[in-house]
């Protein structure tokens, strides 16, 4: 029986802290029921806020509870949801120990089972490319996501890698194999599997040209228009997205579905099925009030790594390993892999890292200026000088937009955290001129626009311009946001120390020797291109912090080259492949020193993968 939930029926609104500004909701309330939880805050139809909302308000309804799970890869904007449900209904005066009672008579789970030959688990771009390239061989194929929409670390890239794609090819600018190669060697020293990153390499421009086919646009950019300087001039690998990563991967799921292929949003795989034998013969996966049973002859996973799992961070990566940006990522699919036999490759996953803010130095800038606080994002872009929680200089700044490398230095710093150190001279320039008083980022492409989606938002050569070129205040801003624990502002070098609490001797010395080498035209400790370097003179002087994030994994199960997963002795386990980030082979720790690299594996090795699962489920 209902019980009664409140005296006081009708519309009441709530708040909560989303991932980066507070959700603001209404709920509707009966004498014994929630009815309806409708957002106040306007959302772009389809997007992840949008689908998020709409999940965890049909999850609060038909639970009829306010402490229902997050949805997968929106835990943050759940989290806040939920807080501002739970705002409304106290206002409704509820009894939550009735609304509780209720609760528990709306709990039930149902169970399907399905046949087919291929099951994919992870619907990002491996998983994605993996269930269409399947399915396109004409077998029956299951794609399992534990999101309720795209999401992954190919929705944040900017585009994949390919030596020799149609583009490449019909514009006279194929990439040396060998100079790939070359790139993946020193990247690893030797640590990858050698087999594996030549196919790769051979089937990349193959990848780039079937996506095309397939509705996920790519177009060749030159190197370095991402604004990774030290890449200006490098060739041409980057086929950049052209409508962003969560639309290519939509795609590709829209044209899977509509040639019968079969998608499972909102399943979270749990575990593998395998014989007597040990074969893997499929895998059950979990939804909100359902238990899907999948029986295949092939299983493709596809997880994305286990950036967003705290606990196997610090177990393989060590203790300064910062949150990965795809939570949901939590190695899903490496426990299931290893679980079924597979060797462990931990020792050759590599963790690419870049420079951020925490969520809570973003929840702190943003009660305070809202999205204003972005473009504090631009004073990272230029080699000004770096010092560590210590206050010490620690690597070239010049290789500040050489991300990739500037990330793995950051993150060996202690807590992985550094200071940009500023002065009032550049902030001053840079409000009289623009950034391009500083340093001209996208001079080089005046009259040739290159344009690709990064993060799902435009890079775009002539909007940088005219970017670089705007008079920026940024001193207004930086006085705004002293109170937080990401600006600090001194009259002297000696006060900003104390503000940053860091080593006052040591930060002098860094200033110091930064200086004199920019004076004098010669580094004599990182070596780095002093004519690039901003000195810090006059004061006021500012600090901005900055951590490392873990964009994600890469590796962690042994796979052959093609996409098998192998056992510790070497054999197949098998009807099992592992794709993406979740396989070893291609990397050692460092992330390889060119554009597109990541999500190239990932595409290749999900295709590749599809291609032989659906050839051999035909046989059996």
């Amino acid at each position: 029986m209902t019980k009664k939930i409140t005296d006081k029926p009708g519309k009441y609104t709530g708040s909560g802290q989303g991932k980066e500004s507070i959700i603001n909701l209404e709920v509707e309330v009966s004498a014994d029921k929630i009815t309806a939880v409708t957002p106040l805050d306007e959302y772009s139809p389809g997007s992840l806020q949008a689908n998020a909302f709409d999940k965890m308000a049909q999850k609060i309804v038909k639970k009829q509870s306010a402490d229902v799970d997050v949805v997968s890869g929106a835990s943050e904007t759940s989290r806040g949801i939920l807080e501002g449900v739970k705002e409304a209904l106290s206002k409704a005066d509820v009894d939550f120990e009735a609304l509780k009672e209720n609760s528990a008579q709306n709990s039930s789970t149902a169970k399907e089972v399905i046949d087919v030959d291929v099951a994919v688990v992870g619907a990002g771009s491996a998983g994605a490319a993996a269930a269409l390239a399947a399915k396109q061989e004409g077998v029956s194929v299951a794609l399992l996501e534990k999101t309720i929409s795209p999401l992954g670390a190919g929705t944040f890239a900017g585009g994949m890698f390919a030596a020799d794609s149609q583009q490449q090819k019909d514009l006279n600018q194929v990439v040396s194999k060998k100079w790939l190669y070359d790139e993946y060697m020193d990247a690893s020293q030797g640590y990858m599997n050698s087999i594996l990153v030549r196919r790769i390499i051979d089937e990349s421009g193959k990848t780039v040209d079937w996506l095309n086919e397939n509705g996920a646009i790519m177009k060749l950019v030159d190197a370095g228009t991402g604004g990774s300087y030290d890449h200006i001039g490098m060739p041409a690998t980057l086929h950049g997205y052209q409508e962003g990563g969560t639309k290519a991967i939509t795609k590709l799921i829209e044209k899977f579905k509509s040639i019968g292929g079969k998608m499972y949003f909102g399943f979270a795989a749990k575990k593998l099925l395998q014989d007597d034998t040990g074969a893997v013969t499929g895998v059950v996966a979990q939804g909100d009030d359902s238990e899907l049973e999948v029986h295949a002859k092939k299983v493709i996973i596809a997880t994305g790594g286990f950036g967003g799992n705290p606990e196997m961070r610090k177990e393989y990566l060590g203790d300064v390993s910062t949150q990965g940006q795809v939570l949901q990522n939590t190695g899903d699919g490496l426990n299931m892999a290893w679980d079924a036999g597979t060797a462990h490759h931990i020792n050759g996953s590599t963790h690419y890292f870049w420079q951020t803010f925490s969520n809570e130095d973003i929840g702190a800038m943003a009660k305070l200026v809202g999205p204003g606080w972005m473009p504090l994002n631009a004073l990272a872009d230029f080699p000004n000088l770096r010092v560590n929680n210590r206050g010490q200089r620690y690597a070239s700044e010049t290789h500040a937009l050489d991300f990739a490398v500037h990330g793995a230095e950051l993150s060996e710093q202690p807590k992985q955290t550094e200071f940009v150190i500023l002065d009032q001279a550049m902030l001053d320039k840079i409000k009289e001129g623009g950034t391009v008083a500083i340093e001209d980022h996208y001079g080089k492409w005046k009259n040739h626009r290159e344009f690709y989606m990064e993060f799902n938002y435009p890079t775009d050569t002539e909007e940088n311009i005219k970017r670089e070129h705007e008079k920026t205040d940024f001193t207004s801003l930086l006085n705004k946001l002293e109170s937080t624990n990401v600006v600090f502002i001194g009259q002297t070098i000696d006060e900003l120390a104390e503000k940053m609490g860091v080593d006052k001797e040591n930060l002098k010395k860094s200033v110091a020797q930064y200086n004199n080498a920019k004076k004098t035209g010669e580094d004599d400790l990182f070596f780095s291109d002093t004519k690039r370097m901003v000195p810090v003179e006059e004061g006021p002087f500012y600090a901005v912090k900055y951590i490392a994030r873990n964009l994600g994994t890469l590796g962690g199960a042994t796979i052959d080259e093609k996409m098998h997963a192998l056992t510790p002795e070497g054999e197949p386990v098998p009807n099992l492949y592992v794709t993406g980030a979740d396989a070893s082979g291609m990397y050692g720790k460092a992330y390889v020193d060119f554009e597109g690299g990541t999500l190239g594996f990932a595409y290749i090795s999900g295709r590749l993968a599809g291609i032989d699962a659906a050839q051999t489920a035909k046989k059996n």
